[in-house]
């Protein structure tokens, strides 16, 4: 076959390929577009659309870099973006993660799942929680109140558990761990804000909340991990100063 380009003949359509593309740096053509019928290249060979019919390609996308979306929550009146194929744009992000505070019972009732009876490990007020947070460990709190206190004043009985050195260690913390996440390696600038800094032996387990703050109990978290963290779904065995640096490196 003979090149179109330069006119030189080879013995087959696939050396006449290659040869264009090694040569004159321009793949030919092998797929014939069922959308337009516009003929492309397609280094697998496997494409039934070219980029501009493709569905699932560019602008036609709801994934596209392009194509998000500003819509008002539903719940707050906050403006936030959300690709229109992944959700409907209803509540922004900060009202999901809260969803559990006000779905409550309804969420239980909607679905027909039966909510297990708790009682709050700080109040010691009873509340009901979804079984799937049990499995997750969750269900400890019965509101972001109790566990607010719980992890940043101590009981209610007690004097402010973060006072004292806290900041003066926390700071410490940060430097030390390069101001990164110690568990999936996340750096400030990647969260988008200073790492939280996390008690491996909670505050509470200690007598005098001071004891709790030193830099070997101590390692910087961002806030996701920190999360999972503080319900048990990330070992303490794996957020250690010496295990995150080793696993990091």
């Amino acid at each position: 076959m003979d090149c179109p380009t330069c006119g030189k003949s080879l013995s087959s359509e696939r050396g006449m390929r290659q040869h264009h593309t090694k040569v004159h740096d321009d793949p030919l053509p092998n797929r014939t577009c069922k959308g337009c019928g516009d003929d492309f290249y397609d280094p697998k060979a496997r494409l039934i659309y070219c980029e501009e019919c493709d569905p699932n390609e560019g602008a036609n996308n709801g994934n596209w870099k392009g194509g998000k979306e500003r819509t008002a929550c539903e719940r707050c009146g906050s403006e936030f973006e959300y690709y229109p194929s992944n959700k409907k744009g209803v509540f922004c992000p900060e009202c999901v993660r809260k969803s559990d505070e006000f779905l409550g019972d309804h969420y239980a009732e909607v679905h027909d799942i039966e909510p297990v009876e708790r009682e709050c490990e700080h109040c010691g007020g009873s509340f009901s929680v979804l079984p799937c947070f049990l499995r997750q460990g969750g269900g400890k709190f019965c509101s972001r109140d109790c566990l607010h206190a719980e992890l940043y004043g101590g009981r209610r009985s007690e004097p402010a558990a973060y006072s004292g050195d806290w900041y003066e260690v926390r700071r410490r913390a940060r430097d030390r761990d390069n101001h990164r996440c110690q568990y999936c390696g996340k750096s400030r600038d990647e969260i988008g804000q200073e790492p939280d800094v996390h008690h491996i032996t909670p505050v509470r387990d200690f007598d005098d909340p001071q004891d709790a703050h030193t830099l070997d109990n101590l390692v910087s978290l961002c806030r996701s991990c920190h999360r999972y963290a503080e319900v048990g779904q990330i070992l303490a065995s794996e957020i250690r100063p010496d295990s995150a640096q080793s696993r990091n490196e």
